[in-house]
């Protein structure tokens, strides 16, 4: 514990997710944080409920790693969940109980329910959902979130205008933070690249599909002939992605990849053609290295991060032949890539890591007095 100004901050927090080994966005936020906390004194302990695929490998050095179950629960409930459950329950209670309290981030409503079952006394707890409002309701998270997060003191939007319709529905502990981005680009991106990127999830709320429709509309338009599209990504539409390529030129399917900026650095354009969203990290990754983007109006951070226009262009979401058009005219002006480009790595400097780390050790400091 240490004394800031008279308030007392436990230097110990406590990073819980649904998982610590997925590519995702929320995960990579939970490592980012638990890096740059260890970096600045605190005792940070990263716990993912249940493992996902292959382990990632984290800086143990930095910060400690824990995992609740070895296999992933069952699908089907029944007296084997159960007792998985209830030994990943004690397992973290133990790690709670293995100093001194501190400060419990839920980074999932998930992990957040788990944790309830567990006791939080003398914790200060933070929530957060790492997209919008109306992601939540779509997935019908919404009521979870609601009764989750009602009793921590202090749940985390990605926006002010999220916050605020989190508080409407009942959220009075609602406000907002966004996530950093894990590191700042040295340089930027090539800009002679001719190639458009997608880098995410292969799933419906992506809508991969629809840039393959708009790729398919520029085709038949014969325009931007010099382009390549690269779909960088994994998930449950791989095989209609691969169906659409057959007869599609110069498109290519790719692994994901464990460092986006790898992908970023030979981008032209970042397509981001989603449904729903909520402040998407490969957005930021891709304007911090002055790479454009052409993405669906779907969420108040995507157009927080596009900054009304100034860093991209915004299309209506699920129109293959708007986002068609946002492509051959973000392509076809060299002058205008430039310029949204330069004024994307801008605005992305509000989101680096050691300012949004200052806001997260204020937000310590105000819920420990």
């Amino acid at each position: 514990m240490v004394s800031n100004g008279g308030c007392v901050v436990s230097k110990r927090v406590v990073l819980l997710a649904n998982n610590i080994d997925e590519l995702g966005g929320a995960q990579r936020v939970v490592q980012v944080l638990a890096g740059g906390l260890a970096s600045r004194g605190y005792d940070v302990t990263i716990v993912g409920v249940e493992p996902l695929g292959e382990r990632t490998a984290h800086v143990a050095s930095t910060y400690q790693v824990e995992r609740l179950l070895e296999t992933p629960y069952p699908k089907q409930a029944g007296a084997e969940l159960d007792s998985l459950r209830a030994g990943a329950l004690r397992k973290l209670q133990a790690i709670l109980d293995a100093g001194e309290p501190g400060i419990l981030v839920t980074a999932q409503v998930w992990a957040m329910e788990h944790a309830l079952d567990c006791d939080l006394v003398g914790w200060r707890t933070i929530g957060q959902f790492h997209s919008s409002i109306e992601a939540a309701a779509f997935g019908k998270d919404l009521d979870r979130i609601l009764r989750a997060y009602r009793d921590v003191d202090q749940f985390l939007a990605l926006t002010s205008v999220d916050a605020m319709r989190f508080t409407q529905a009942g959220l009075n502990n609602a406000s907002w933070l966004p996530n950093p981005l894990a590191q700042w680009p040295s340089e930027v991106a090539n800009p002679q690249s001719r190639t458009v990127t997608y880098l995410g999830r292969l799933s419906a709320e992506k809508a991969p599909m629809t840039l393959m429709q708009a790729w398919r509309i520029i085709c038949e338009q014969g325009r931007l002939g010099d382009w390549n599209l690269n779909i960088i990504g994994s998930g449950p539409h791989d095989v209609q992605i691969q169906a659409a390529m057959t007869d599609l030129p110069r498109v290519q399917l790719l692994a994901p990849v464990a460092d986006p900026y790898v992908a970023l650095k030979e981008t032209g354009i970042l397509a981001v053609p989603s449904l729903i969203e909520g402040l998407p990290l490969v957005l930021m990754e891709a304007l911090a290295i002055g790479v454009p983007a052409v993405a669906s109006d779907c969420s108040a951070g995507v157009r927080e991060l596009l900054d009304e226009g100034r860093c991209g262009l915004l299309v209506n979401r699920g129109d293959a032949a708007a986002l068609a058009s946002g492509l051959c005219e973000l392509a076809e002006n060299d002058e205008l890539r430039a310029r949204l480009g330069r004024q994307g790595r801008e605005h992305m400097l509000a989101y680096e890591r050691e300012r949004i780390l200052d806001q997260w050790e204020q937000l310590f400091e105000s819920v420990n007095r």
